[in-house]
């Protein structure tokens, strides 16, 4: 009996123990525990190691070595039983929980006796410093996140992370990782990758109740990752055990319980509105069902989901695709429910034996979306006429399957599959009525709109198959990795303007100009404003493909008890096909170091130092396949025009420039390698080096501070100056020379004797530069009634691009933005850029008032990000330095007085003024605070939870987007009259009510 008690107590005891370093290492889906053994008056080799999970009866035996360590390799995310045996005796045990992206450790300090075993431990302290782990960002379970007042999306996730703040509003909810623009993350569920393929540009996302754990990566993770160069969010969703559970969900947010929007204004806030939230309103209601249970019990589990979603969605827009130069003038009102917004999912997971397991994943989260539009005229307020509507499909499928074997108990092997298809396609109702927008100063109810909603025709298609195989072995005190995955990206997409054509209305002052691809295509010399119209037709498109690839090897080297080092090397492959099927353009990265560090510079597993530097590579996007390779033809042509039809389309049109009035941006003719891509041209990187050092305080408190450094080492963007080839553009790494051959007739094939070397001082290009410099502070404290996570950063994003798409001018164009097409696009871009927000204070958690009352809070406190003021021209007209479009740093001032006495005014004397980036100022700070109120209750014995959120419950609506676009569309010298004005704001306060039930 007494030997028993005291088993008992080395058990309880044993779970507070203090975690020894040991090789270890998590992946995507699995973790794994390590631990270390000491026996005082035996040998550790006499001893067997044994973890089970009692939910779902997964047992592993190990025999331990003589060194006294032991380790189990990639277990699913659950609680383990680790328990220590000799001759079948269990002497000890400890309970630890697996989490995804961490390694959970088990301790023994025992002392053996003659006789009966009589086990003490030694030493036992809470551990929350994980010293196998150097990569930086934030593991978060389904369970912390149910009593926190958190948005239902990745995203949301995301930005509890330290380093991360939320992307520009018009490339809806994205986030930014350490200074990268929102289209350089990475997402994955089960191992799966779900990232939108074309853009980089959001994820595919499950129910709320589906999910399991989170895992944001802010940095320095392992050469199991790629095709990134901001972060990564990985997520796991649930699986079925021993216990048969039922559950059900219902999630509540009423319109009637928001608060109105804003409203802005042109002409520094008291001209005509430019956009109107006021009317805005958003309806939600959802609920789940989801059953979960073994099939064979210990052997067979499934879990499945059900979510039928209802919502409605009602707001304000503009008409045309310009819209820093037009004001709300349609309301949209979007509704999708019953069958057209079911999503359903289902996992089954098999372990054949404790050793070997199959895992089946797949969801469909199709949404079919009416949208019927109306004319809106902002200043009353007022829906008006009935202009058309479109049904919008969103999502689709997803699929894998997943085995995780261990072959020997140093050798371990996964192998997954999947396939994923995603839909982004509108199918308008009114083709009879062309797209329209009037940028001119004038009175509303004097501008030309269209008789429908505009827009375009065509399809939008993503399927991305992928398969990946990792392998784990122990050989002493090395980990060693190694991996291939493949991934084949398809892309259906077409697009056509409605009626075949796109019209904007514009005004040119006097002396102001047109450019054109060879220079200056037309100058307003009738001394008053012009108004004239221009008509981009944009068209084509089909199916096209990329292959990605990538194999990678890494070492984690326990070098001693106190320091373990990692080295690692991935290298990709990136291969972009047209539709043609030809390849036109193809990468393989030079080999990217991953390496890392940490030590216990005390030894008592309180605090580490550590580190990491690695280079990462993003992959060329489909997106550049639809713009390069699909057979798009670009051309506007420029008109000056007597009226317009009743459609909206213009009348008495006469080519502003004669026969020369049209600018071919574009041919309809698929890019070929030769001349699309330099033959010296690196894909995009960045470099990262972190530093750190975490602290635990207390037994409740953990405190780390880091300092992080990024900064970009090849960007890769189009050039389209004339030495480019003019059929499509050219990729270079700017301020490199390139060789590449041209296509200017645009027949697809490389004209002869034109393959040239061009030095970087021919090309014109400033090289690219985009640095980051950040120092996180974090402070974690956890007891039993109280959870705070505060975390700090200060940091500076600088450079001249953004990355791979440009938030200052809302351009979703990843790898093909107007960044580098021409050298005086770049002229005066050096800044701080549009994710740099310098400080950044996050501070969330809970309270456990009662045991079945709990309140949350989620609050940020962010500065502002800089403001530029983009123009419309430039000093110069040489095609060589400026091209037939773009946004540039400088504005014209009106002025331009006649130094030669030819009466006339020439392009060189034009006075302009040169605005660098971001020196007009910042977006005000933001604050935003979040409650929530959590109550579990029973009814006829089944656990209840009862809950309300309240978001932005201070209901502060700062600006957090504004109009950076100084000058009209295509008309220097002409001041935009809506320049200044807020896009928008911080989302008013709303109120979300949930219940759930399990049994």
């Amino acid at each position: 009996m007494n030997i028993r008690k005291k088993i008992i107590a080395v058990a309880i005891t044993s779970a507070l123990g203090m975690g020894i370093p040991s090789i270890a290492y998590a992946d995507n889906t699995t973790a794994s525990i390590t631990g270390s053994l000491t026996v005082s008056g035996a040998s550790a080799s006499e001893y067997t190691a044994t973890a089970k999970d009692p939910k779902t009866g997964l047992t592993r035996n190990i025999e331990i070595g003589t060194d006294g360590t032991f380790r189990f390799s990639k277990l699913p995310v659950g609680t383990y039983e680790v328990a220590i045996s000799k001759a079948g005796i269990v002497v000890a045990k400890d309970t630890v929980s697996v989490s995804l992206g961490s390694n959970a450790n088990a301790t023994f300090d025992i002392q053996a006796t003659s006789g009966p075993e009589v086990i003490s431990i030694v030493g036992a302290r809470i551990n929350n410093v994980d010293l196998s782990n150097s990569d930086s960002g934030l593991v978060i379970d389904k369970g912390e996140i149910d009593l926190l007042p958190v948005a239902r999306n990745f995203t949301s996730i995301a930005l509890l992370a330290p380093g991360t703040v939320a992307g520009d509003s018009k490339f809806g909810q994205t986030a930014s990782f350490g200074g990268s623009s929102a289209a350089e993350n990475s997402c994955y569920i089960n191992g799966l990758e779900v990232t939108n393929t074309s853009q980089g540009l959001g994820c595919g996302e499950v129910p709320f109740e589906f999910y399991r754990e989170f895992q944001v990566k802010t940095g320095g993770y392992s050469a199991q990752f790629g095709r990134t160069t901001g972060g990564v969010i990985n997520a796991v969703t649930k699986s079925g055990t021993n216990e048969w559970d039922f559950a059900a969900t219902g999630r509540y947010i009423p319109k009637s319980l928001a608060s109105e929007g804003q409203i802005s204004r042109g002409n520094g806030g008291v001209g005509a509105i430019f956009r109107d939230t006021t009317n805005d309103e958003y309806n939600l209601w959802e609920y789940s069902v989801s059953a979960a249970g073994p099939i064979i019990e210990d052997k067979l589990f499934f879990y499945a989901i059900v979510n039928p979603r209802n919502v409605s969605n009602d707001f304000a827009t503009q008409s045309g695709t310009r819209s820093q130069y037009a004001p709300d003038d349609q309301f949209i009102k979007r509704d999708s429910s019953g069958a057209d917004n079911l999503f359903w999912g289902a996992k089954v997971d098999w372990n054949i034996t404790d050793d070997h397991s199959l895992s089946f994943f797949g969801y469909s989260n199709r949404s079919d979306t009416n949208s019927d539009t109306y004319a809106y005229d902002a200043e009353e307020g007022q829906i008006g006429k009935y202009l058309g509507s479109s049904l919008r499909k969103r999502g689709g499928t997803a699929k894998s399957v997943t085995y995780n074997g261990n072959i020997t108990d140093d050798l371990s092997l996964s192998v997954m599959y999947g396939k994923l298809e995603t839909e982004y396609t509108n199918t308008p109702s009114n083709l009879e009525c062309p797209t329209v927008s009037d940028s001119r100063q004038i009175p509303a109810d004097q501008k030309i709109t269209s008789c429908g909603p505009g827009g375009s025709v065509g399809v939008n298609v993503d399927e991305n198959t992928q398969t990946r195989v990792d392998l784990q072995y122990v050989l002493g005190d090395h980990l060693l990795k190694a991996g291939y995955d493949k991934q084949e990206r398809f892309t259906s997409h077409t697009s056509a303007p409605i009626t075949g054509h796109s019209w904007t209305y514009s005004s040119l002052a006097p002396n102001a100009g047109i450019q054109g691809n060879d220079g200056n295509l037309y100058t307003n010399t009738t001394g008053q404003q012009l108004d004239y119209v221009q008509d981009r037709i944009f068209a084509g498109g089909g199916g096209f493909n990329s292959d990605l690839s990538a194999w990678y090897l890494e070492d984690s080297w326990q070098v001693t008890e106190n320091v373990m080092l990692t080295a690692g090397v991935r290298q990709d492959k990136f291969d972009n096909q047209g539709v043609t099927g030809l390849t036109f353009s193809s990468f393989k990265t030079d080999l990217a170091p991953r390496l890392g560090f940490t030590w216990d510079p005390v030894g008592d597993g309180e605090s580490k130092i550590y580190g990491t530097a690695g280079r990462y590579y993003l992959p060329v996007p489909n997106n550049t396949n639809y713009r390069a390779a699909s057979g798009i033809s670009d051309s506007t042509t420029y008109y000056t025009f007597t009226g317009h039809d009743d459609t909206g389309a213009p009348t008495g049109l006469n080519p502003i420039a004669g026969a020369n009035s049209t600018v071919v941006n574009s041919v309809p003719t698929p890019a070929i390698q030769e001349t699309f891509q330099s033959e010296e041209a690196e894909p995009f990187s960045k470099d990262e080096y972190i530093l750190g050092y975490q602290k635990q305080v207390t037994e409740e408190m953990v405190m780390s501070v880091r300092g992080i450094y990024r900064e970009v080492g090849t960007a890769l963007d189009d050039y389209c100056g004339p030495l480019a080839s003019q059929a499509t553009c050219t990729l270079v790494n700017p301020g490199s020379s390139g060789t590449w051959s041209l296509d200017n007739d645009g027949d697809a094939i490389a004209d002869p004797g034109s393959r040239q070397t061009y030095s970087a001082e021919e090309i014109g290009l400033p090289k690219a530069e985009n640095t980051y410099k950040a120092i996180q502070a974090e402070v974690n404290y956890t007891e039993d009634n109280l959870r705070l996570n505060f975390i700090y950063t200060w940091s500076k994003s600088y450079g001249n691009f953004e990355g791979a798409v440009k938030s200052d001018i809302g351009q979703a164009d990843p790898g093909v933005t107007q960044d580098f097409d021409f050298p005086a696009l770049m002229d005066g871009a050096e800044g701080y850029q549009a994710n740099d927000r310098r400080h950044v204070f996050k501070l969330f958690g809970t309270y456990n008032l009662t045991d079945d009352l709990s309140v949350g809070f989620n609050s940020t406190l962010s500065s502002g990000r800089p403001l530029s003021a983009f123009g419309q021209g430039y000093p110069s007209n040489d095609p060589s330095v400026y091209g037939s479009y773009g946004d540039t740093f400088y504005l014209y001032t009106n002025q331009c007085p006649d130094t030669n006495g030819n009466a006339q005014c020439d392009q060189s004397e034009k006075i302009y003024n040169r605005v660098e980036r971001g020196t007009v100022g910042r977006t005000p700070w933001t604050f935003n605070l979040d409650l929530s109120l959590n109550y579990d209750f029973k009814i006829s014995d089944i656990d209840m939870r009862a809950t309300v959120n309240v978001y932005n419950v201070l209901d502060v609506q700062e600006i957090v987007s504004q109009n950076e676009h100084y000058e009209a569309r295509s008309s220097e010298g002409t001041k935009n009259q809506y320049y200044g004005a807020a896009y928008d704001w911080q989302e008013p306060r709303y109120v979300e009510f949930g219940i759930s039930g399990r049994f």
